[in-house]
C-alpha cells in the first residue's frame, strides 16, 4: 500500500514497475459509470473513511486469510463519492477500495492534507516549473491516474507562510488540479475542505461563507466542518449556495464520532441529515466505521444495518433514523452492463464455479460485489439474505426465503433486488447460476420491469426449472416487440417472483431459491484469451513473485479486434485471477498480472492461475 509523508517524495515520484509490489498497488477496475437520469434527486452523499489509522492488513491488495471480523462498506447504493482518509501528507487509496468503489459506480478520492505541526514542504506546494505550470498539480493528477482513483480531497488545516501565499495562485492551483485530473480521468473530482480562508488563516466556517466561497467556486464540491448550527451556518450556507446555483455541491459535514457535530453523531446521524435535506444541501459523513470501531466489532452487522438501512429496534441503544431515509438509491450497473456474485468482501470459504476451493476464512475488500439495492421489510413475504455456507463464486450466495403465510395472503409475491436503468434491446442477455430445490409448492421466476419513455412500466418473468445443484442459465430478454415499441425502453428493476400453487396456509418458512451470480449484458459475449505460462521469480524480500500474461494467440484475428464491453487496461476482460499451488491449494486473488507469495521459499512449486471475466465466465489456466 502506497502513501507519501512529504512533498519531496511527491516531487520525485515516478512510476516504478521494478518496485516490489508496485503492480499490486494499482487498481485494475474501471469506473462503472452510473446511468445519468435527468429526474434524479440531486442530493449527494460523500463518505470519508477514517478507520483505525488507515492502511490495515486486511486492505492489502491480495487480501488475507483471517478469522477476525473486518469493516466493510456494504451500502454503496446510497453513496456518491468515497474518500480514503489518513494523516499522511498524500493518501493513495488501497487498490481493493478503489476496485470495489468502481464496481459499484462510486468515485473514490485520495487525500492531500496539511496539519498543524506537520507543515514541512507545504510552502513549496504552489511552485511552478519553467513553463509556468504548477509542479504538484501535474504530479497529483499523474498519481491519481496511475493508481486508478478519481481525484482528491484537499484539506489545508495549516496556513501557508505569509510571504509565499497568494489567493490568486491558490485558486489557480485548485482549478489546475481539476483540469489536469479531468484530462486523465473521466468524471474526476477535487473536493475542498472547509478550513483555510482566503486570508490564509485556518478558521472553520462550518459551512459556505465569503471566507471560503472562492475556493469552493474552483472546486467540484465543498466538504464543510462538522460544528454547524441548523439555525445559523446551515441557513446562511443554503442561501449563499443557492445564489451560486450549486446547492447540492455543498456537503455538510457529519462527524459520526460526535465531537460537536449537530445530532451528536453515531445514532443521531438522521437528525443531522434531516435538517440538511430540508435546507436543500448535500452531506458528507465522516468515519462511519464508528459502528465497528466504537464497539470493537461486536454486533457489527446489526449495528451497521441499523445505521444505514433500518432504524427500528427494540434495543434503545440502536434506535436510529438511518441514512437510507434521506439518501436516494443509485442504480446498479451501467446503461449496458450489470454483474454481481453477491460477495461481501469476506467469507468463511472460497468458492469457484460452485465448488469449494478453500475452507480458510478470508477478507478481501476488492472481492466485494454489487449488493442488492432493496432491503426486505418485516411485512414482505419473500426476503433475501446473504449466506456464506455455499456460494457459486467468492464467499456468499443470495438465498430467498418464503415466509409462512395464511390462506388469505396474496398468491403472488415479489422480492425486489436491484434498481437499474439499463437500455433495453431484444438481444440483452441475462445469465445466472442458481439452485432451486424440488418439491416447490409454486413457481419461481426472475422478473424484470421495463419502463417506457412516458413512464409506463410492464413486468416480465423468466421461469426457473428445478435445479438441485448449481446450474447455469442464459436467456435473452426478448419480449417480442417491434423496434418501434421497444425504442427508448429501460430495464429498471430486477427481482424474484413467487407464484403460489396452493390454496392452504403455510406453517413454516421455506428457502425457495439460491442465486450464485447475476449478469445482464447489452454487449456481445467477448472471446477470452488464455493465460500464459506462469513465471516465478525470487524477490529481495525473500518472497516469490508469480507473473503471467494474457495469450491472445488462441483467438482468431477477428476475435482480437477491440470488442465492446467492460474492459480493464491492465487485465483486459478479466476482473481478477484466482491463484492455486500444488494439488489445488488456494493462495488468493490477484487484480493484476502477478501474485506475491509469502513464506514460499525453496524450489518453485507448481502453480495455476484461473481468470474470472467481468461477466463471471472462467478461463482455467494450466499447471506450470
Amino acid at each position: 500500500m502506497k502513501y507519501f509523508d512529504d512533498l519531496a517524495s511527491v516531487r520525485n515520484w515516478q512510476p516504478d514497475s521494478s518496485r516490489e509490489g508496485e503492480a499490486l498497488d494499482i487498481a485494475n477496475l474501471p469506473l462503472q459509470e452510473r446511468p445519468h437520469l435527468e429526474e434524479r434527486d440531486p442530493f449527494k452523499l460523500l463518505v470519508c473513511h477514517d478507520f483505525k489509522g488507515a492502511y490495515l492488513p486486511y486492505e492489502d491488495s491480495q487480501g488475507i486469510f483471517t478469522d477476525d471480523p473486518v469493516y466493510t462498506l456494504e451500502y454503496l447504493h446510497l453513496v456518491s463519492t468515497f474518500v480514503y482518509f489518513s494523516h499522511h501528507r498524500v493518501t493513495i487509496p488501497p487498490a481493493p477500495w478503489t476496485n470495489v468503489m468502481h464496481k459499484n459506480g462510486v468515485r473514490i478520492l485520495g487525500t492531500f492534507i496539511v496539519e498543524p505541526g506537520n507543515t514541512s514542504g507545504f510552502d513549496d506546494l504552489l511552485e511552478r516549473d519553467l513553463n509556468g505550470n504548477f509542479i504538484f498539480v501535474e504530479k497529483l493528477a499523474d498519481i491519481a491516474a496511475y493508481y486508478g482513483f478519481d481525484g482528491w480531497l484537499l484539506n489545508f488545516e495549516a496556513h501557508f507562510p505569509d510571504e509565499r501565499y497568494s489567493l490568486e495562485s491558490t485558486i489557480k492551483f485548485i482549478e489546475g488540479l481539476r483540469k489536469a485530473c479531468d484530462r486523465r480521468l473521466q468524471g474526476s473530482e477535487v473536493v475542498w475542505y472547509d478550513s483555510l480562508t482566503i486570508y490564509n488563516r485556518v478558521a472553520y466556517a462550518n459551512g459556505l461563507s465569503p471566507m471560503n466561497a472562492p475556493f469552493f467556486d474552483a472546486s467540484s464540491a465543498l466538504f464543510t466542518n462538522y460544528r454547524w448550527n441548523p439555525f445559523g451556518q446551515l441557513l446562511t450556507t443554503a442561501a449563499l449556495a443557492k445564489s451560486m446555483h450549486r446547492s447540492h455541491d455543498v456537503l455538510m459535514g457529519i462527524d459520526i464520532f460526535g465531537r460537536g457535530t449537530f445530532g451528536g453523531g453515531g445514532w443521531g446521524v438522521g437528525t443531522a441529515l434531516s435538517v440538511i435535506r430540508s435546507a436543500g444541501l448535500s452531506a458528507a459523513i465522516f468515519a462511519p466505521g464508528w459502528v465497528f470501531e466504537n464497539f470493537d466489532g461486536l454486533k457489527f452487522e446489526e449495528r451497521n444495518r441499523k445505521f444505514w438501512i433500518d432504524g427500528a429496534a427494540t434495543d434503545p441503544e440502536l434506535i436510529c433514523r438511518p441514512v437510507a431515509e434521506f439518501a436516494p438509491v443509485w442504480e446498479a450497473g451501467t446503461e449496458d452492463f450489470f454483474y454481481t456474485n453477491f460477495s461481501r468482501g469476506y467469507g468463511k470459504k472460497w468458492f469457484q464455479s460452485g465448488r469449494e476451493v478453500s475452507s480458510k476464512s478470508w477478507a478481501h475488500l476488492g472481492a466485494q460485489s454489487v449488493l442488492p439495492s432493496f432491503y426486505p421489510a418485516d411485512t414482505d413475504r419473500l426476503i433475501w439474505s446473504l449466506d456464506s455456507k455455499i456460494a457459486y463464486d467468492g464467499g456468499q450466495s443470495l438465498q430467498i426465503l418464503r415466509k409462512r403465510s395464511t390462506a388469505s395472503d396474496s398468491k403472488v409475491s415479489y422480492c425486489q433486488l436491484y434498481k437499474l436503468n439499463m437500455k433495453y434491446k431484444p438481444d440483452i442477455r441475462i445469465s445466472f447460476s442458481y439452485i432451486l430445490p424440488a418439491g416447490q409448492k409454486g413457481r419461481v421466476a426472475i422478473y424484470f420491469i421495463l419502463k417506457r419513455f412516458n413512464g409506463v412500466t410492464e413486468r416480465h418473468e423468466v421461469g426457473l426449472p428445478v435445479q438441485e445443484s448449481w446450474g447455469l442459465k442464459t436467456v435473452t430478454l426478448d419480449v417480442e416487440k417491434s423496434e418501434e415499441d421497444w425504442f427508448g425502453m429501460k430495464v429498471v428493476e430486477l427481482g424474484i417472483a413467487y407464484i403460489d400453487g396452493t390454496t392452504s396456509a403455510d406453517t413454516s418458512d421455506d428457502a425457495i431459491l439460491r442465486l450464485g451470480h447475476l449478469c445482464l449484458s447489452g454487449y456481445g459475449e467477448p472471446k477470452l484469451p488464455s493465460i500464459s505460462k506462469i513465471t516465478p521469480a525470487a524477490l529481495p524480500s525473500g518472497r516469490r513473485r508469480l507473473s503471467w500474461a494474457l495469450d491472445n494467440s488462441v483467438l482468431t484475428p477477428q476475435q482480437q479486434l477491440p470488442q465492446a464491453g467492460v474492459k480493464s487496461t491492465i487485465t483486459g476482460h478479466f476482473q481478477y485471477f484466482a491463484v492455486f499451488k500444488g494439488l489445488g491449494e488456494f493462495l488468493g486473488v490477484s487484480h493484476c498480472l502477478e501474485f506475491i507469495t509469502e513464506g514460499d521459499t525453496g524450489e518453485p512449486g507448481v502453480y495455476r492461475v484461473d481468470g474470472v471475466a467481468f461477466d463471471g465466465r472462467i478461463v482455467k489456466g494450466a499447471w506450470f
